[in-house]
């Protein structure tokens, strides 16, 4: 089996694409959050180190549903690289609680037929100004790829600050093993960032498909 991974957090944003349009089926009744300015502070474990994660998002109704998108991008990005692909999404939206499940299995021939990554997820919302997401991805047999439970607590701080659009956001990194807040201050897009990782999501797959099962 191919063992080259592209860490979910390590992937550069520099490069440009064509426009993407993600195809996951997600519930049409999924709460919105409020517009406006969200911060989303991510904490939790990758492999053996402890993460912390800053990133404000302004956000509108379309993009608020897409920045669920360009999260499950983001998650078969970190997969294809390792020679896997991912099965559709599944949803289920219970009262204020919406849980889901992507099931990513190797191409390998020679690798056991559970071999690959699960993801599964699950957002509480407190009303429309507070959300938590929490996620957890599981390796199954295969090389590089990591443990991963984190959990995001998502609130709504105020309108969006001049300058930004919905769909903009500020990056402000992440830190392994330490408390202090990042601050790097990076400005990006919603829409941008998806036609980045659908891009190169696309790219994973054609080598995939070009290289056949190892």
């Amino acid at each position: 089996m191919r063992g080259v991974h592209a860490s979910v957090f390590g992937l550069a944003m520099a490069l440009s694409g064509s426009v993407f349009a993600a195809n996951y089926d997600l519930p049409d009744n999924i709460p919105q959050r409020k517009p406006g300015l969200w911060e989303m502070v991510q904490t939790g474990t990758v492999g053996p180190n402890k993460l912390r994660s800053i990133k404000r998002y302004c956000l509108d109704a379309k993009a608020d549903r897409a920045l669920y998108e360009l999260e499950l991008l983001r998650n078969e990005l970190t997969v294809v690289y390792s020679d896997i692909h991912c099965r559709p999404p599944r949803f289920t939206m219970e009262g204020n609680v919406l849980t889901g499940d992507m099931i990513c299995r190797t191409n390998s021939l020679t690798d056991h037929q559970d071999a690959g990554q699960d993801y599964h997820w699950k957002v509480a919302f407190d009303g429309d100004t507070r959300a938590t997401f929490e996620q957890e991805a599981t390796p199954v047999d295969v090389m590089l790829l990591l443990d991963v439970d984190l959990v995001e607590n998502q609130k709504w701080v105020g309108e969006c600050p001049a300058g930004m659009q919905p769909g903009d956001y500020i990056d402000e990194g992440f830190h392994y093993n330490s408390d202090a807040d990042p601050d790097e201050g990076r400005k990006d897009n919603i829409y941008e960032s998806s036609r980045v990782v659908g891009k190169m999501l696309n790219e994973g797959k054609e080598i995939n498909k070009r290289l056949g099962a190892m």
